[in-house]
């Protein structure tokens, strides 16, 4: 049988006193510390008395179940505290139960079951809480090696000890998390060092522009690059080769300090400096030791800096704060462990499914070293703050065992892939350090990496003394097209498929991708470049073998070559007295693919007449039309970026030619052109 009685006054006194006695042997916690747990009230609740008969009841949403023969004593009394609800240690913003008090001078013999009603809260919150008992020495709750039961929106434990007990998880976070708005950084005039040339950073105007810099003076052999992100996603900037960082600062974080703190020590490297979202880092840059060898650091993404955007995600899910805490460090630098292990790449949402898979498996393990590190930390000799650590972190880790990671990944994947195809030039700065300028055209390719390839390009064109200033309108500069002319040269050393590999990257690797398309644009000229009158000749073998060379056929402005030849030596081009000659015009023109297929579809309308048979033009995505003309032969050819015009007359014998032998001609120089 039951007795539910108010409890006499004095005792609820009594009991107010011992509270009050013992918050004041609790120092309060300094700034920065973890605030303390709710105490258990049970001020005006009624006490239940329950004997060996036992008894089954529910008040306040907690019904308790004590079964026949428990109570060893007299009676046990039992009394359902006020609920307790949110609680914000500063480590974690957690949920509490309502407290159940259990007092008998003995344990139960059989298992007392209690259900707390927990319909209100999210499933996800109810799967993840413990079961924990109240410490009047440390005044902390401490998580039970138990764990309750979630069922029908009820939560149930089963207990012997007496004492006072809850259940505690953490407050989930519905909502996103908010993002500063993107600034750039401001730097001061102050002298900047002797050793700096210039220091380039993504165009402002450019639409994928990530970061924006800029530079400043620290000390006088000391550079300081503020960098600062403009859109969402983690980055890690990262220097070329074995360069290093003389220092790193960070001013403003993105929101949870010490989450990424604590990203920033295992993300952070001689050469790499972590780049939350929306936010900065401030590195200093040393006299090189080698002035030739540029300062570039590139803002990419990643499955290091992806694990971390998945992890902020989560911390912010889960509600932990800002307060320092040993168990919340080792869970994200464990977990970040296992989201950075794979593949270093990001390019498809399969690899972000990967990393979401490892961070969830990595948690499923009772046996890990985590795990055990958070049974210590809730153990009897711990201190408060560590237990209260130590039932965050646990909570945390059963929302992410039960997919937490993997949904994350799904719901981000779309976003980080994007970010990682970004091109570098939009998240990219170089620093180069003065020196003499170098002679155009004397930098070596590597020819099979492109990057590397495309920042030695661009050192030798930045130091050209017309360039030094780091005027950022050097595509409108006509010296910029004539020194890229001499620069791009050493390019002819590496095969046409390499050239057209750098040329693709090329404006997506410099941070200025209009001056970078001029460069491209001499680079797709190379073929046109490298081709004399002699090697035409050579080619024109179908048509003029045997001929001389013409003098005086000009080729007004750049990117074109004419060449003629003719029966007797020593003519020019204007002399009437030519009894035969064959004439080649080759330009550069701004015509892609898809403009050489609309003027195949037009050719039939041409003087020339209609599209010759020929494969290997069709190979090269271009065309030929051609015909007889009264005094002989002519042909026109299209190819992407080429024009090519075939002339063959004869005053005396124009059936000397036929257009097979042209048609052979224009194939020879367009596979000059494009095959190098």
């Amino acid at each position: 049988m039951r007795n539910a009685a108010r409890r006499p006054a004095i005792a609820v006194a009594v009991a107010t006193a011992l509270v009050l006695g013992l918050t004041a042997c609790v120092p309060e916690p300094s700034a920065g510390e973890a605030r303390r747990d709710p105490i258990p009230s049970f001020a005006d609740v009624r006490t239940t008395q329950v004997d060996r008969d036992g008894d089954r009841w529910t008040t306040a949403g907690v019904t308790i179940d004590v079964p026949p023969d428990a109570v060893t004593a007299n009676v046990a009394n039992v009394a359902v505290g006020a609920p307790i609800g949110e609680a914000d240690s500063g480590i974690a913003l957690e949920v509490f139960g309502a407290p159940v008090r259990f007092e008998s001078p003995a344990s139960f013999a059989d298992p007392v079951t209690v259900s707390w009603d927990v319909a209100d809260l999210p499933a996800e919150a109810a799967a993840a809480a413990s079961l924990v008992r109240w410490d009047d020495r440390r005044r902390v709750w401490v998580p039970q090696s138990d764990a309750p039961a979630v069922a029908d929106g009820a939560l149930t434990a089963e207990l012997t000890d007496t004492g006072v007990v809850t259940w505690a998880t953490v407050a989930l976070n519905e909502a996103p998390g908010e993002l500063a708005e993107a600034t750039p950084p401001t730097c001061t005039d102050a002298a900047l060092p002797d050793w700096l040339a210039t220091a380039t950073d993504p165009d402002r105007d450019r639409p994928e522009a990530t970061i924006a810099t800029c530079v400043e003076g620290h000390q006088s052999d000391v550079l300081t690059v503020k960098t600062r992100s403009q859109d969402g996603v983690t980055r890690a900037l990262q220097l070329d080769g074995d360069a290093k960082f003389a220092w790193k600062t960070r001013s403003d974080t993105a929101g949870g300090d010490r989450f990424w703190r604590i990203a920033a020590g295992l993300v952070d490297g001689p050469g790499t400096a972590l780049l939350p979202p929306r936010t900065g880092v401030d590195v200093g840059l040393a006299a090189p030791t080698d002035p030739a060898v540029p300062y570039r650091a590139v803002a990419g993404v990643d499955a290091r800096t992806a694990t971390v955007d998945l992890l902020a995600a989560f911390t912010r899910r889960v509600s932990f704060g800002d307060v320092p805490d040993p168990s919340v460090t080792a869970l994200v630098s464990t977990l970040y462990a296992c989201g950075s292990a794979g593949a270093d790449d990001v390019s498809d949402a399969t690899d972000i499914a990967e990393i979401g898979h490892a961070l969830t498996g990595c948690v499923a393990h009772p046996e890990s070293a985590l795990a055990t590190r958070l049974s210590e930390a809730a153990g009897a000799s711990a201190e408060a703050t560590e237990v209260q650590g130590a039932r965050a972190v646990a909570s945390a880790m059963r929302i992410a065992a039960g997919g937490a990671f993997d949904a994350l990944a799904a719901s981000t994947a779309e976003g980080l892939v994007a970010a990682a195809a970004t091109p570098a030039g939009g998240g990219s700065w170089t620093v180069l350090a003065a020196r003499d300028a170098p002679a155009p055209g004397s930098w070596r390719p590597t020819c099979d990496d492109a990057e590397a390839d495309a920042t030695a390009l661009f050192a030798e064109l930045a130091l050209q003394p017309a360039y030094a200033s780091g005027s950022r309108e050097l595509a409108s500069d006509p010296r910029w097209r004539t020194a890229a002319a001499a620069s791009v040269k050493p390019l002819a050393d590496c095969t046409p498929e390499e050239r057209a590999r750098f040329a693709a990257i090329l404006p997506d690797e410099w941070a200025d991708p209009a001056a970078a398309r001029v460069v491209v644009d001499e680079i797709a000229g190379l073929g046109l470049a490298m081709l004399s009158c002699d090697d035409l000749f050579a080619l024109a073998q179908p048509l003029a073998a045997g001929f001389h060379p013409l003098r005086g056929i000009a080729a007004p402005g750049t990117g074109r070559v004419a060449c003629g030849w003719a029966s007797e030596k020593g003519k020019a081009a204007d002399d009437a007295t030519v009894k035969s000659r064959v004439q080649v015009w080759v330009s550069r023109e701004v015509a892609d693919a898809d403009e050489v297929a609309r003027r195949r579809v037009e050719a039939g309308k041409a003087e020339l007449g209609g599209v010759q048979d020929s494969p290997a033009l069709d190979a090269a995505g271009g065309f030929a039309v051609g015909a007889y003309v009264p005094s002989g032969v002519e042909l026109e050819s299209w190819l992407p970026g080429y024009r090519i015009v075939i002339t063959a007359a004869s005053a005396d014998d124009p059936t000397q030619w036929q257009l097979p032998e042209g048609l052979t001609t224009v194939e020879n120089i367009a596979e000059a052109l494009t095959d190098g």
